[in-house]
């Protein structure tokens, strides 16, 4: 009798297409839930550009304003684009300003870096922009946005929660958080209206 309960068993194909779609299921959902996550992190990421620029702009057209009240303003437009996205829980979006008298000292000349560690060192080929026959690194004025003419340059940080906490460990991030930085560099207005 039990041999014949196992042959019947053996050819009984019920239930097969369960067990294939549980072992299937976690690899399914976890591509599913990382697809919509990345596409999230993309739209958040280009929304925070465009913030960016667009706080960047409204910060440097109000020259008559104190500091304050101009960095007010880019926390203030950057919170308002950003709505849609919601923040890790206990941190907040933060805005880094670095002032330059002019564009060309707002970057580091370009150089060969031979010895691969990240930075440059004496000896290395570089490109002399400014023809003063030294490597010239990133040249910053004193001040948070500047005063009229001058180039600043904006970092925004915003801290993105994640929409399914289990991606992750997958995207690097296993506390949740997918930090999205943008950066834009403006002249202020040259003259101050009055």
């Amino acid at each position: 009798m039990t041999v014949a309960r196992l042959s019947t068993l053996r050819r009984d194909r019920r239930g097969v297409t369960v067990v294939e779609f549980a072992i299937i299921l976690p690899a399914m959902l976890t591509l599913i839930c990382g697809t919509i996550e990345m596409g999230h992190m993309i739209l958040a990421r280009q929304v925070l550009e465009g913030a960016v620029v667009d706080a960047a702009r409204k910060a440097t057209a109000s020259l008559e304003t104190d500091e304050a009240a101009r960095r007010q303003v880019m926390i203030d437009s950057v919170t308002r684009s950003m709505a849609a996205f919601a923040t890790a829980p206990g941190q907040a979006i933060s805005i880094q300003t670095r002032v330059y008298a002019d564009f060309s000292s707002a970057y580091p000349e370009t150089y060969t870096d031979q010895n691969g560690n990240g930075r440059y060192d004496t000896g290395e080929p570089y490109v002399d922009r400014n023809k003063n026959g030294q490597w010239d690194n990133t040249t910053a004025k004193t001040g948070t946005l500047g005063g009229p003419g001058d180039v600043v340059s904006y970092t925004v940080r915003f801290p993105k929660r994640l929409l399914f906490g289990f991606v992750g460990r997958f995207v690097g991030s296993s506390n949740g958080v997918l930090p999205l930085n943008a950066t834009t560099v403006v002249r202020n207005e040259a003259v101050v209206r009055s």
